[in-house]
């Protein structure tokens, strides 16, 4: 175990010495450009990754007794890294940022033929690791069946989730229907209990759910459960599982697994597992999941076959938590199809980069982009900007970066992060990694003066990292650190005004469709309290309605890209040119 640690920290000071003032080039791209690499540090815990759907609550609850334990029995400190969707755990596994994970089966099966992640073990509950996707209805509802859903509202848990989506894209498959075509509407909960607790609220018609959790909560007597009913399961897949990197040592591997394999045999592992409502961890197979591969292959195929019946697909760069972002765009896809001849349909990507591609090939429409991701897309597909806000009267529609810290902590201004920590946003964003950036930069602070940074997905996310501790400061966009000072962060530095990103149009899409939607967007404005609150949803910057965006409104960005090997001032970078 000592050599397998020891191997990485050798991993990871030979990265530290490729580190660059933003990053490293990974890959022959102009965005890679920004891409950052975690400064090594002395100790490194073995870091094992939540995204289970339970209540964040009840996950703290239970899994942190989980990691304790195992970190006595190894005899080294474990770090538990919790995350609310499968698509970010997925991208922490592939960079190797988490050691050892639970995750869905559904994700399981993508990241093992992906980037060849390794099964450790699953839960046994009730003599076998299985489990089965019920579709639930209200007690009192008149839906026999499942074609019974035509036309209804449906909760699915997370795009990636076997249960929660997989199983019923499958099922409509079979009968040549896509979630689009079949159900009135369709979102996202994010959690199997909340899911549950929708369908007992009739704030939607029905949902798919895991059976574990189901059955959990019917012996822990939620009301919610009492007050739905099962109308379909599906046949048995292999238990959600316990993962670990391929690049974890075998020694350590083998290690990892006994205790988990053995872990009812022990008075206090039996009681965190009684605790869970699980008999005991049991081995599995690659094979055990073969099911899940069938049914995600059939289901892919019939939805590529219709997928293209009047429907447009509208994308978003996923700056906030899936279940935001549907909140947010939903009354703007039903407006929408209202007022066109077309269906919308949002689609949320992993990550930033997924989004561009995905515009690139014609998987998504339009889309709602950041200034850097618009930059990158026009270069790469010729990806057009049409819409961007409209300003307030008198005014202009931007936003600021602003750096944040506790407001009881140490650090006053950015000159005191000297030495210390930081949480930036995704690598594409302007404002949550190029303006901080610059900021610090400003200061005479460069990446390897941190102490420790890391890149996340939400800013959100970055509130709660600040806030806990875990992080000194952060950057976050400045309606988002309003939102929030109320709960003791302070800002401690903005940068300028920085324009916000377009509407744009994908290469591939016809003429008469981009007509039409200019055409209806232009037309939503503030007139009607309906129309206002649409876009008062989307964000305050759009509540003026859209006007015409020109490739010269991002000149500023693009110019502050174009410059970060000048303005580093270290000489590391190479030459780009978007």
């Amino acid at each position: 175990m000592r050599n397998q640690l020891n191997r990485r920290k050798r991993i990871d000071l030979l990265v530290l010495l490729l580190v660059l003032f933003f990053s490293i080039p990974l890959q022959n791209s102009s965005m890679a450009a920004l891409a950052v690499t975690q400064k090594a540090v002395q100790k490194l815990p073995l870091r094992i990754g939540i995204a289970s759907m339970i209540t964040p609550v009840g996950t703290v609850r239970y899994y942190q007794d989980i990691v304790d334990y195992l970190g006595k029995k190894l005899g080294m400190p474990v770090r538990m890294v919790y995350r609310t969707d499968y698509a970010d755990m997925d991208r922490l596994l592939e960079k190797g940022n988490v050691d050892v994970a639970f995750i869905c089966s559904g994700p399981y099966v993508k990241d093992h033929d992906k980037f060849g992640v390794e099964l450790l073990a699953a839960p046994g509950i009730n003599g076998k690791p299985a489990y089965n996707s019920y579709i639930i209805v209200n007690k009192n509802s008149p839906v026999k069946s499942f074609a019974y859903l035509k036309g209804k509202t449906f909760a699915f848990t997370d795009p990636l989730s076997n249960s929660g989506r997989l199983y019923v894209d499958y099922r409509l498959s079979r009968m040549h229907y896509t979630p689009g075509t079949f159900f009135k509407r369709h979102i996202y909960s994010y959690s199997h209990n909340k899911s549950i607790e929708m369908v007992a609220k009739n704030q939607v018609d029905g949902a798919s759910v895991d059976s574990l959790i189901y059955d959990y909560m019917l012996k822990k007597h939620s009301p919610y459960v009492g007050l739905t009913r099962i109308i379909e399961k599906s046949p048995p897949f292999g238990a959600p599982p316990l993962v670990i990197n391929k690049n974890v040592g075998r020694d350590l591997k083998k290690r990892i697994q006994d205790i988990f394999l053995k872990m009812h045999r022990d008075p206090k592992g039996q009681a965190i597992l009684k605790a869970m409502m699980i008999d005991k961890f049991t081995a599995v197979n690659d094979g055990d999941y073969d099911s899940v591969r069938r049914m995600e292959r059939l289901a892919n195929t019939d939805s590529r076959v219709s997928r293209r019946k009047g429907i447009i697909y509208l994308g978003v760069i996923p700056a906030d938590n899936p279940r935001i972002e549907y909140e947010k765009y939903q009354p703007l896809l039903d407006y929408l199809s209202d007022v066109t001849h077309y269906r919308f349909e949002l689609v949320l990507r992993r990550s930033y980069e997924d989004t561009v591609a995905d515009i690139g090939n014609g998987t998504i429409d339009i889309a709602f982009l950041g200034s850097l991701t618009y930059i990158e897309a026009h270069k790469k597909y010729n990806a057009v900007c049409i819409l961007k806000p409209r300003p307030a009267p008198g005014g202009r529609a931007y936003y600021r970066s602003v750096i944040i810290a506790r407001k009881d902590g140490p650090v006053h201004g950015i000159s005191d992060l000297r030495g210390r920590s930081f949480a930036f946003g995704p690598i594409q964003s302007a404002s949550g990694n190029l303006a901080p950036r610059y900021l610090l930069a400003n200061s005479g602070i460069h990446i390897g003066d941190l102490s420790a940074f890391a890149n996340f997905n939400y800013d959100e996310s970055i509130i709660k990292a600040v806030l806990s501790g875990q992080y000194d400061a952060g950057a976050v966009k400045d309606s988002t650190a309003l939102r929030f000072q109320g709960l003791g962060i302070k800002i401690i530095g903005q940068s300028g005004p920085l324009p916000v990103g377009p509407l744009v149009i994908g290469p591939k899409v016809p003429p008469y469709v981009f007509e039409a939607v200019k055409k209806a967007l232009y037309g939503l404005k503030p007139d009607t309290w309906k129309q206002r609150e649409i876009l008062k949803k989307l964000d305050m910057v759009f509540q003026y309605g859209f006007v015409k965006a020109i490739d010269s409104d991002y000149a500023g960005v693009r110019g502050q890209m174009n410059a970060v090997p000048k303005t580093c001032g270290r000489g590391c970078h190479p030459k780009t040119r978007l």
